[in-house]
């Protein structure tokens, strides 16, 4: 049980606390999941974010989820996914009036406008941060390369999934192929 409200208080927090989207919270949710509170692995993080991408629906509820539902079930993923949308639900509610009233003033319209570029800025650290673990050869930094060049002449992100994931089978294919070879020629050698 103290598990569970730890991890619906670290998802709460996440949630109270990042304007911007799902790829915002990842490396919060990297820094408190992995480095400050050392429940997940970073590789494991990473995969577990693979997946929550690949889901239909919110990023960031997804991402907590699977978070929880790796440390504790079923439960742990209901109660992960309450506390990631929980402040947004609340924050909705009570200041939707205030938000409406005050969208059009040049002080406010001016704080969003910076909020977002700082917002891109921590998208881009979350890849790095994300990506270092992940690259291990040059056809990765390539896949990368090729991803991000089609993700911003707007390729929809099913397609760069897909693609992915046939490119890694195929390179998985071409060294299982390799490795038989190599096997087969030392065994007509001897």
């Amino acid at each position: 049980m103290q598990e569970l409200w730890k991890l619906f208080w670290i998802f709460f927090r996440i949630g109270a606390f990042t304007f911007g989207g799902g790829y915002v919270m990842i490396p919060i949710i990297q820094h408190e999941i992995c480095e400050k509170h050392k429940l997940i692995e970073e590789q494991e993080l990473s995969e577990l974010l693979v997946i929550a991408q690949s889901l239909p629906g919110m990023m960031a509820v997804n991402a907590a989820t699977a978070v929880g539902f790796q440390r504790k079930g079923k439960i742990g993923g209901v109660v992960c996914a309450l506390g990631v949308a929980l402040p947004s639900f609340l924050i909705i509610v009570f200041l939707a009036n205030l938000i409406l009233r005050y969208s059009s003033n040049p002080h406010v319209m001016g704080a969003f406008q910076w909020v977002r570029a700082v917002v891109v800025g921590m998208i881009a650290a979350a890849a790095v941060k994300m990506g270092k673990p992940c690259l291990k050869n040059r056809m990765q930094m390539v896949l990368v390369a090729v991803a991000l060049a089609l993700a911003i002449v707007d390729v929809h992100p099913v397609v760069l999934i897909l693609g992915g994931a046939l490119a890694g089978y195929l390179m998985t294919q071409n060294r299982r192929n390799n490795a038989a070879e190599k096997t087969a020629k030392e065994g007509d050698r001897e």
